[in-house]
């Protein structure tokens, strides 16, 4: 319940600070308006990816480019059309700021496009998402929005073609593919760390070893210092769980993940089985409530 008040709570009130900042004498201002929205983006970015898994962020971040451009449409693209349609109906002169109000949403939406597009198909794109650096990434994307529509956009008016464009392009798309195969800059795991208090009661309750088997089967041909499933050099997002101090230590994220859902693995490419998942919640739920999985 927590995670979808947030989640709605940041599509509407990141919509409604949007909106009046539009209308704010900033709005007056094309490329710094543009440059506020993408600090905005940026700054959701970083947000959801420190308050959802990785897929998830991306998600949201699709959810709430689309939740600005569908309002912008709805709420200021159409109703301004149709005043300045009944006015010319009624042989009155449109208010300029109308069209120019329009205007400016319509453009915000045409750099937008790519991105959304993306992001609403990110949950195909463990590269992207599954990494520390995700939400950089996720800003290059927007970046990336720009230029390409700033190449199309150019041509369809006639002004030349910038080709300059895709240069810049492809620099930001290798960027990109670095951020998301490089090492970590900081370790944030310790292989020979001993378990922490907090999580001896998962180190020592009766379900542990069942549930590190499944995980030592199931996850952590992805999720060890070299991984050794095939494409993965690095192991997403840092998670390790070579040692029980590492697996005990992401218990929670194990339950809810792998568990109580089948987002782990991505798309059950290690084909783990129901009894499996099952084995995960009974040592969760034994650890935290002594209740066994039902």
């Amino acid at each position: 319940p927590v995670a979808i008040l947030i989640s709605l709570a940041s599509l509407s009130i990141g919509w409604l600070f949007y909106h009046y900042l539009c209308k704010s004498p900033l709005g007056k201002h094309t490329i710094g308006l543009m440059l506020l929205l993408y600090v905005l983006l940026v700054f959701m970015a970083w947000g959801y990816s420190h308050l959802f898994t990785g897929r998830a962020a991306f998600l949201h971040m699709g959810a709430f480019t689309a939740t600005i451009m569908t309002a912008n449409v709805f709420f200021v693209i159409i109703p301004n059309q149709k005043i300045v349609v009944a006015d010319l109906k009624a042989g009155k002169t449109p208010d300029p700021k109308l069209g120019k109000e329009a205007k400016q949403r319509s453009l915000h939406n045409n750099y937008l496009t790519l991105p959304v597009i993306f992001f609403m198909l990110s949950n195909h794109y463990p590269l992207a998402f599954a990494t520390t650096y995700s939400w950089i990434i996720a800003s290059l994307v927007f970046l990336m929005g720009v230029t390409i529509r700033h190449y199309f956009n150019t041509v369809h008016a006639r002004k030349g073609e910038p080709n300059w464009t895709w240069l810049l392009t492809a620099i930001i798309f290798i960027v990109i593919m670095w951020l998301s195969t490089s090492p970590q800059f900081f370790k944030s795991e310790n292989p020979d760390m001993a378990v922490a208090p907090a999580f001896e009661k998962f180190a020592e309750d009766p379900h542990f070893a069942a549930a590190k088997e499944v995980v030592s089967t199931r996850c952590s041909m992805c999720h060890m210092a070299e991984p050794v499933y095939e494409g993965i050099h690095r192991p997403p997002l840092n998670v390790r769980f070579e040692t029980d101090a590492e697996i005990v230590a992401r218990a929670n994220q194990i339950y809810l993940q792998a568990g109580r859902s089948h987002a782990m693995p991505p798309g059950n490419v290690t084909s783990m089985t129901d009894d499996e998942r099952q084995k995960l919640v009974a040592w969760y739920r034994s650890s935290t409530s002594g209740k066994k999985a039902e």
